[in-house]
């Protein structure tokens, strides 16, 4: 089957544009995970696990401030299992604009630390169990604190304008 030069300059825009375009619909773009939480474990009880981990988000937040990448580390550091989290963690919420800059330094510079990857969407309990990866030996997670569905994607630092909070741009 042979396609027009109309149809053929518009995909090609499009392409060109970073956008796919299906059936005049955005559903690729639509689908698209834009924000990411990396949970960084540590055991709770024991001083050097837990100074290791607490040294590792020190360096994160110097590189934030030094501008290499721009996740933003939660203020709380738990000293519990919390949530879904089986022993002590702490969580780094990074948009999908430096997801590639920030996976890349865990993988060089978590430590004997297991870390938890899973995208930020509506589906909750998908993210954690089913969409996560983990750098390290996985945690078994209690997913009764998990909801199935949320009645929204959880935005977060929307002021930040990254993510699902970045600006859109509008199609023709």
């Amino acid at each position: 089957m042979l396609i027009s030069n109309d149809t053929f300059a518009s995909l090609t825009s499009n392409i060109e544009s970073g956008k796919l375009i299906v059936n005049g619909t955005e559903e690729a773009e639509a689908e698209e995970i834009k924000e990411w939480h990396f949970h960084v474990y540590f055991f709770q009880e024991n001083e050097k696990s837990k100074e290791s981990a607490l040294a590792l988000r020190r360096k994160i937040i110097e590189l934030i401030r030094e501008g290499f990448f721009h996740p933003v580390p939660y203020a709380s550091f738990n000293m519990v299992p919390m949530g879904p989290h089986p022993i002590g963690s702490y969580e780094v919420w990074c948009p999908k604009e430096h997801f590639a800059r920030v996976f890349s330094w865990f993988v060089l510079n978590r430590g004997q630390h297991s870390v938890l990857v899973h995208p930020l969407t509506v589906e909750e309990m998908k993210d954690h169990a089913e969409r996560a990866v983990w750098m390290g030996t996985p945690m078994p997670l209690d997913t009764k604190w998990l909801a199935e569905r949320l009645p929204q994607v959880p935005l977060q630092y929307p002021e930040l304008k990254m993510g699902y909070s970045a600006p859109t741009s509008s199609h023709s």
